[in-house]
């Protein structure tokens, strides 16, 4: 039993190390977006490849991201301040965000067109009471 233990936490401690990371030549910061706001359209194109907004959290909070985007899909991942990927999924993502300590600190909202086509996107966050939500994958 032991042996599996050691293995699995082997294998997260691998996947937290691995986890990818945002080059920022390739984010552009659009704003800052809070809990219960939706942005104004947003314009996409490739070059850089992805745009971001910033929003401030709390350890434990639990957040929906939506995209919406006529005919469009978007990536979208969540990332610390050092714009390190903790999660990532497909047009909604549901995350709670991990517990650091007391204070609130700066996440990113990192998103692009599915198909690096250019689009229109609107982008909305909010926190969301209930069970824990599942921090997502890559």
């Amino acid at each position: 039993m032991r042996v599996y233990r050691a293995s699995a936490c082997c294998l997260a401690l691998a996947a937290l190390l691995l986890a990818d990371t945002f080059s920022p030549d390739d984010v552009q910061i659009i704003g800052d977006i809070d809990y219960g706001q939706s942005s104004p359209p947003v314009e996409y194109s490739s070059t850089p490849r992805y745009r971001a907004f910033v929003f401030t959290a709390m350890g434990g909070d639990k957040i929906e991201v939506t995209f919406k985007g006529e005919d469009r899909k978007a990536f979208v991942a969540i990332a610390n301040g050092e714009l390190k990927q903790l999660a990532s999924a497909t047009t909604r993502l549901a995350f709670t965000v991990p517990e650091k300590g007391p204070d609130a600190e700066a996440y990113y909202i990192v998103f692009r067109d599915t198909e690096d086509k250019p689009g229109r996107f609107t982008v909305a966050l909010k926190k969301v009471d209930g069970p824990r939500v599942a921090s997502g994958g890559h």
